[in-house]
């Protein structure tokens, strides 16, 4: 009689999910033992952009005309004739000339000076603040993880939520529902030994069919774990499959990740369970030196990628149902350092992209002048961006998710 760490050692070796495998055995057991609760999914979509490193917020969304951004960096301040002006008081960097073609359209809001109280200049720690929401620390798990978590049906599709790369974002993580991470669709399959991929399925069935009677220890186990591992990747295979995009995706990790996402929500949207949040990163933003062309590398990127992507989505007829949310962990100091660089700092602008956006400038500018200890003050909590989404867009209680209440904010319609 095989015993249980016989069975959990087999299982092992022959599935690989792309996803920690005893996130999935927690989500089945719990899954199992729990009621469904009451929050509903309402077919929206959002993508969360993770702009890793600190982005110069200074220097993508330029106060170009407050005389203190020239006098704190005279040789990073980015020269004006090639700016690229919104209004009499910003400017966006040159690299980012597709974004202000969406923010002239009206699709783009700008959200200046977001941060938190009592800023962390630490990329790990700042990191775990944004993506648990909880700047005291406390909490054990992922804002989205939480959203998750209260689903109606949260057993759920297995690709309600996917982040692409390597690892699980700790926004994604949670003790009750497991997310997927995958790096690309060749990747996120039963895995097996060529010619054999066949047999080991067949062998995996009936290895869970001969211990899953109805009243067994681990049927809930068994049964999530290999319905997840077939219908994720069956699904995810299909939609890649079948996907013709509209626009030519740049060559670049960011537009890759995107262009995954993209498959999965027109996938979605053609009868399968839609994605509702999907994460994508990009790295490299901590540019302690040669910042003038390591940010202008990473803007462009960062602008052709979103400007693919969205078009891509509109082409597809799915504009109506997905919003793009850009954060990053902290901004930069206001004045530049003596290695042609910024370093680490506070306040910084988000970005959040759809039709149901209302585009324009959002928060308070802050100043460049009142500063603590040479950092720009923070006038809108990240909390509240989150809270405004989850609200109006995913319709998800934001306090239960948030643990309190935070100020929303007007940017979508």
């Amino acid at each position: 009689m095989i015993n249980r760490r016989d069975l959990i050692k087999q299982s092992l070796a022959v599935v690989s999910l792309g996803v920690a495998v005893p996130g999935v055995f927690g989500r089945a057991v719990i899954a199992a033992a729990e009621e469904k609760n009451g929050r509903s999914a309402n077919g929206k979509t959002l993508v969360v952009v993770q702009l890793a490193g600190g982005v110069d917020g200074l220097n993508t969304v330029v106060p170009y005309t407050d005389t203190a951004y020239r006098s704190n960096r005279p040789n990073l301040g980015v020269p004006e004739q090639e700016l690229l002006p919104i209004n009499d008081r910003i400017a966006f960097h040159p690299a980012f000339a597709e974004m202000k073609a969406l923010f002239d359209g009206g699709k783009l809001a700008v959200i200046e000076g977001v941060g938190y109280p009592n800023p962390n200049f630490s990329h790990f720690k700042s990191m775990d603040i944004w993506q648990s929401a909880d700047p005291e620390g406390t909490a054990r798990n992922g804002w989205l993880g939480r959203y998750f978590e209260g689903l109606t049906d949260h057993e759920g599709h297995p690709l309600d939520g996917l982040s692409v790369g390597r690892a699980l974002p700790s926004s994604f993580e949670s003790a009750k529902v497991a997310l997927p991470a995958i790096e690309s669709v060749e990747t996120f399959s039963l895995q097996a030994p060529a010619g054999e991929g066949d047999k080991r399925t067949t062998s995996l069935l009936r290895l869970y069919d001969a211990y899953r009677p109805a009243k067994a220890q681990f049927a809930a186990l068994l049964d999530a774990t290999l319905d997840s591992a077939h219908q994720s990747s069956q699904d995810l295979a299909s939609a890649h499959a079948s996907y013709k995009p509209a626009v030519t995706y740049p060559q670049s990790s960011l537009a890759s990740g995107l262009r995954l996402l993209a498959e999965l929500i027109d996938s979605g949207k053609g009868g399968a369970s839609p994605l509702r949040v999907g994460h994508v990163s990009l790295g490299g933003f901590d540019t302690h030196t040669q910042e003038t062309a390591n940010l202008n590398r990473l803007l462009n990127e960062t602008s052709e990628s979103l400007s693919a992507f969205w078009n891509d989505i509109e082409a597809h007829g799915h504009a109506d149902d997905v919003i793009v949310m850009t954060w990053s962990e902290f901004g930069r100091r206001v004045r530049e350092n003596a290695q042609n660089g910024t370093d680490h700092g506070s306040a910084g602008p988000m970005f959040v992209l759809g039709k149901a956006v209302k585009g324009g400038f959002y928060g308070e500018p802050p100043s460049l002048t009142d500063l603590d200890n040479g950092n720009m003050r923070f006038t809108t909590d990240f909390r509240g961006v989150y809270a405004t989404l989850l609200e109006k867009w995913l319709e998800s209680p934001a306090k239960e998710v948030l643990g309190k209440q935070f100020d929303q904010l007007s940017f979508l319609s």
